[in-house]
């Protein structure tokens, strides 16, 4: 963990404490500080299925004055399911890297349920596991070069790791997919059946986890079981 970054995250979020207004902390960061303390999350991502551009400008403005840091809009762009995003970088005295903090337009969840938690508007955490999930899978299914159907999701380790522990410690993961839709179910056994297990073992090393080291082996044998025990429910 980069200390610097860490407390410059911290007082960010203090800020955002005060200021949002629509925003909410999703993504991997909301996991590892308010849900599972599992693994460091370097960056901040804000969701809001309004996407104020004004807010926007206006978090970061005070962002910037809070931890005496210039921020720059590094990009603005368009995702696939049409969701807007901003990112932005923030230089941090002392480390290593910036602070990067993203906006996004949050176009899967509809009426997401926001928590506070010390203050800050977090998304709940059924939410973010199934965040976790469209990461995953993607937002829907794509089409291979035979006509079979495939997962658009991005191929992340960290997005494995904490469906491993969302699994763990909030839901089995074969429960949680029985409230998923048709489309989610598919992709979840598609992923199953393509999922880089031998990436896996190795990627496990490059992250940045609390506790004990975590057994590559051990999780790709509990996610194969929690995927054939769902499969086995649904008849799949």
């Amino acid at each position: 963990m980069d200390e610097y970054i860490r407390a410059a995250q911290k007082q960010i979020l203090k800020v955002f404490a005060i200021y949002s207004r629509s925003f909410a902390l999703a993504g991997g960061t909301a996991l590892e500080l308010y849900y599972l303390h599992h693994s460091y999350s370097k960056d901040l991502g804000f969701f809001s299925a309004r996407y104020d551009v004004k807010e926007i400008e206006d978090l970061v403005l005070e962002f910037g004055r809070s931890i005496e840091s210039r921020t720059t809009l590094e990009n603005e762009f368009t995702m696939p399911n049409h969701a807007r995003v901003r990112f932005y970088t923030v230089p941090v005295k002392g480390a290593g890297y910036p602070l990067k903090i993203n906006f996004v337009e949050d176009v899967l969840i509809d009426d997401p349920k926001i928590v506070k938690i010390e203050g800050t508007p977090v998304y709940d955490v059924e939410h973010s596991y199934s965040q976790k999930i469209f990461a995953i899978t993607g937002t829907h299914l794509g089409s291979t070069s035979t006509g079979g159907q495939s997962i658009t999701g991005r191929r992340a380790m960290r997005d494995i790791v904490d469906m491993y522990f969302l699994s763990n410690q909030i839901r089995p993961l074969h429960q949680f997919l029985r409230g998923l839709s048709p489309d989610q179910k598919r992709g979840m056994v598609l992923w199953y059946r393509s999922y880089p297990r031998m990436e896996l073992r190795l990627g496990l090393s490059d992250l940045d986890l609390y506790g004990a080291t975590l057994d590559g082996s051990k999780v790709i044998s509990y996610l194969d079981h929690e995927i054939k025990l769902f499969m086995k429910e649904e008849l799949l």
